[in-house]
């Protein structure tokens, strides 16, 4: 290609279309982050950017729930191999995959971030003792819908298929009356833990301080209600 003017001309010119199909979606996905912004609860587009702006000038590495960390692949870029292990293959692997990731980087000054479903955690809360316990310095930041939504919105697939009331497809999904406490838990077992957040301008001012308690060793949990998907 070195000695063929026409071939380094037709090089140029794919990468440069290929810029600006990369710059222009990303500026796309900017723009559609931005929409409902202030809701409440908040889109899964907020806590994503939220999360993407407290790890700036980190050493992190990420690991979670798909809805909220795609956000984040999208407005923010990946310098690393190791910042983002791999989108999970589905849902319902609990907490233990953070844990794992925790474990493996402990010791390497890395922030490990996971962004934790409520509906995982509720199969096995106890592991948030195992973390305290074994003194694994991590941040969880709950993508709480307060629904095993996965499900959820299963059933409502199968209530139209089969032409049952949609209205039903909630039972045995939501998971509120009572909500479940995530933070007092956490703290119960020994994290440091702050939430529910419902006003978005917490968020911010949350994680930071969550942060610095992960820097000095301690697990973190910031309890965030967050839109369904």
């Amino acid at each position: 290609m070195a000695a063929d003017p026409a071939a380094q001309a037709r090089a140029k010119e794919r990468a440069e279309a290929t810029a600006k199909v990369h710059a222009d979606a990303r500026a796309r996905w900017a723009e559609d982050a931005k929409k409902d912004w202030d809701a409440f609860p908040f889109t899964t587009a907020r806590l994503g950017s939220e999360i993407a702006e407290a790890i700036k000038g980190h050493d992190y590495v990420l690991t979670g729930a798909n809805a909220v960390i795609n956000w984040m692949l999208r407005t923010t870029s990946v310098d690393k191999p190791e910042r983002f292990i791999g989108s999970a293959l589905g849902t319902a692997t609990q907490i233990g995959l953070g844990l794992g990731v925790a474990l493996a980087y402990r010791g390497t000054g890395k922030l490990v971030v996971d962004v934790q479903p409520d509906g995982d955690l509720m199969f096995d809360a106890g592991a948030l003792w195992t973390a305290a316990q074994s003194k694994l310095p991590m941040l969880v930041v709950m993508h709480n819908n307060r629904a095993y939504y996965n499900d959820w919105n299963h059933q409502i697939h199968l209530a139209q298929e089969r032409e049952r009331p949609v209205e039903n497809a909630y039972i045995g999904q939501a998971i509120n009356d009572p909500a479940p406490d995530f933070a007092g838990l956490a703290r119960s077992m020994g994290w440091y833990a702050e939430g529910p957040i419902e006003n978005p301008a917490d968020i911010q001012p949350a994680l930071q301080r969550a942060i610095k308690e992960v820097q000095a060793g301690r697990p973190a949990l910031v309890d965030t209600i967050t839109q369904f998907q």
